[in-house]
């Protein structure tokens, strides 16, 4: 299973860099100058700066985001999805920006204009998707991209 997440704000790549391995201190950290690997017991990171991701996305929708997240979900870890909505909910409340969650190419959070919507029916789950951990407030509505 795998994620891509979009992220603007107006850091830099290294300023942004130290801001994630704050966020996630205890996760193993590769950084080789234009990307950056962190690796937890939920899920693998993979972030980079532009690239076409961040270009599409920003076109399908209508926001403004500069670096693109690869997310290999390690699926066998029973609370990656928490774990993942608790670091992206830290991200949220510490950096300012519009972002885009797509879990297997389903949009399923937007930030736009400090408005945060979720949409999980996509997900065809049996479960609510656990935005509840992001501790912030948001909207549940319909994202399209």
């Amino acid at each position: 299973m795998f994620c891509s997440f979009y992220f603007g704000g107006n850091s830099d790549f290294s300023d942004f860099k130290k801001t994630i391995i704050r966020l996630l201190q205890d996760a193993v950290t590769i950084d080789t100058g234009d990307n950056l690997t962190l690796s937890s017991e939920g899920f693998t990171l993979s972030i980079k700066e532009g690239g076409h991701g961040v270009m599409f996305a920003s076109e399908d929708y209508g926001i403004k985001v500069k670096f693109s997240f690869y997310i290999d979900i390690i699926a066998s870890y029973s609370n990656w999805a928490y774990e993942l909505m608790a670091f992206i909910g830290k991200l949220l409340n510490c950096l300012d920006g519009d972002c885009i969650f797509e879990l297997n190419d389903k949009p399923i959070l937007l930030r736009k204009d400090n408005i945060v919507i979720v949409d999980d029916k996509k997900l065809c789950g049996t479960e609510e998707f656990p935005f509840h951990a992001l501790h912030l407030d948001y909207q549940t509505g319909d994202i399209d991209g």
